[in-house]
């Protein structure tokens, strides 16, 4: 368990690092996570409905479908928050099947979010933002290689901040996750070049796999919309 601390435009949050290792099955091990995770926000005086996104890391895509059943149960009604889903080969401890990332706001109080739907909605957003704080689900992209699905990435981040009246120049932090990491150059390439003004604070973490097969790599963008 791992927690930390930030600010975005005057506004604590806290990331909480959580797993259900203790558990026997996935579905025992997710559910072991979220209480403890609702533990760790109360005792770190904040609430579980101020999460503003949660990461899911699992190990092996059998353990996808009881962490995705458990997910649209406990954030099915209401503004859910911004999600991701990763696969990885290995957990510390070993025993761990399912790990949790979740940032949410610092506070007992309940603070008002807007919700950015897909056409149709989905389980998760393409974004949820607190004051001018945004913090935008895991894209993936289209194309053969990591190069043009960075590229399909950055385009729909973008798309996703016009719909709230920002722009890339607005990001201020990048999480890549990455399932071949020789590749890490040729899509730093494409960083660079995409935020050549204004770059961010990035980081690149290996992934096994994702939701959808086909993906190479997959973004998570947090902004602050300085136009609000």
């Amino acid at each position: 368990m791992q927690s930390r601390f930030f600010e975005l435009d005057g506004m604590k949050f806290v990331i909480v690092s959580i797993n259900g290792a203790g558990g026997q099955t996935p579905a025992e091990q997710t559910e072991l996570t979220f209480t403890r995770l609702k533990g760790e926000l109360e005792q770190l005086e904040s609430r579980f409905e101020n999460i503003m996104r949660v990461t899911f890391f699992m190990k092996g895509r059998e353990v996808w479908k009881p962490v995705r059943e458990f997910r649209q149960r406990v954030f099915g009604a209401g503004v859910r928050p911004a999600s991701s889903s990763i696969f990885v080969q290995r957990f510390l401890p070993q025993e761990a099947l399912v790990e949790v990332e979740a940032t949410a706001i610092v506070g007992n109080k309940a603070v008002v979010k807007q919700a950015i739907e897909f056409e149709p909605p989905r389980m998760y957003l393409k974004a949820l933002v607190a004051g001018k704080a945004a913090f935008l689900s895991g894209t993936g992209g289209e194309g053969q290689t990591e190069e043009a699905q960075a590229e399909s990435g950055f385009k729909a981040m973008e798309t996703y901040l016009s719909e709230l009246g920002g722009s890339l120049k607005d990001v201020r932090r990048i999480a890549i996750y990455l399932k071949r990491m020789e590749a890490v150059d040729n899509v730093s390439r494409v960083l660079h070049r995409v935020f050549a003004r204004n770059r961010p604070y990035w980081e690149v973490v290996p992934a096994s796999g994702y939701a959808q097969e086909d993906m190479l790599l997959e973004i998570e963008g947090t902004a602050v919309l300085t136009n609000r």
